[in-house]
């Protein structure tokens, strides 16, 4: 499965710079605090790519981050309840209990 995806993104990636390689128009960029003149439309394109990408990397490590420490929290409690219906199993039974019924006899 593992190598279906590598080829995927293989032929993906060789569409997309087959794709870039058409685009040779110059484009003027205009962001906020800096213009760019005469930009090939490929240039622009691979960095909004890069940039999109990095966001995608970026919301789901900080998922898996927090999906991570929510799993970690919920084995501890688990752990924790557990140490307590083991206590609670193997609690000495109280003495008490069989003197009354003794005493009743």
């Amino acid at each position: 499965m593992r190598l279906v995806k590598i080829f995927g993104g293989l032929i993906i990636m060789i569409l997309v710079l087959y794709f870039l390689m058409q685009n040779t128009s110059l484009v003027s960029v205009d962001l906020v605090f800096v213009q760019y003149d005469n930009v090939q439309v490929a240039v622009v394109m691979l960095g909004a790519l890069a940039v999109g990408t990095i966001i995608g990397y970026g919301a789901a490590i900080t998922n898996i981050l927090s999906s991570k420490s929510e799993l970690r929290a919920l084995k501890n409690k688990n752990r924790h309840l557990s140490d307590e219906l083991n206590d609670l199993r193997n609690a000495a039974i109280d003495e008490e209990i069989y003197h009354s019924e003794d005493k009743d006899e």
